[in-house]
């Protein structure tokens, strides 16, 4: 299927979709791990 085919336009868009799902999965590891560090933080100072 060419450039030319009548559902190329479709098929991109899925296959830009399926790309960007995997990317946003991945990407937030880091960011939660960050995230709960700080919370956790901002918790123990408050009680102290």
């Amino acid at each position: 299927m060419g450039c030319c085919s009548p559902n190329y336009q479709k098929q991109v868009e899925q296959k830009e979709a399926e790309v960007n799902q995997t990317q946003n999965e991945k990407l937030p590891f880091w960011m939660k791990i960050i995230s709960l560090t700080v919370v956790f933080l901002m918790i123990g100072y408050y009680w102290i």
